[in-house]
């Protein structure tokens, strides 16, 4: 695939422009990408409301039918249900299973457990594990 940049700083609006042989998964994903312009998921901690960066994001997992999202050193509450954060965010992130989301940028290193399972330890060293539904599309997106 051929890709141009044109660097225009007196442009109106930005915009892209894509010619496909077919539209595939992962050019859907970079479309959404592209035109969300949403970079951050409003959560709550105690009484304030706050703007997380997805890209300081590490995971986002349900406990006790409460959405948390964690940062590298802080924690806060997300008011809607995991398919709805799901919905928001960019490529970055991967469903680990059906109670946590993580953000593949902040793996420090996968292990392997009894079974055939697979930890993901983040840079947190917050340790999540893979449903092994997903092993297949981690290792996928990780190039393994």
């Amino acid at each position: 695939m051929k890709i141009k940049f044109n660097i225009d700083s007196q442009l109106p609006e930005e915009r892209a422009e894509f010619w496909l042989h077919k539209m595939t998964d992962k050019m859907q994903r970079i479309a959404k990408d592209l035109s969300s312009d949403s970079d951050s998921l409003w959560c709550y901690q105690e009484d304030n409301v706050i703007p997380v960066s997805f890209d300081q994001i590490m995971l986002i997992e349900v406990v006790a039918d409460k959405t948390y999202v964690y940062t590298l050193a802080e924690q806060f509450e997300y008011k809607e249900r995991l398919y709805k954060v799901k919905e928001q965010l960019p490529y970055d992130f991967f469903t680990a299973s059906r109670s946590s989301i993580i953000n593949y940028h902040q793996i420090d290193h996968l292990e392997m457990v009894e079974g055939g399972n697979i930890d993901v330890i983040l840079k947190n060293e917050r340790r999540v594990q893979i449903s092994r539904r997903r092993i297949k599309d981690l290792k996928a997106r990780l190039g393994l």
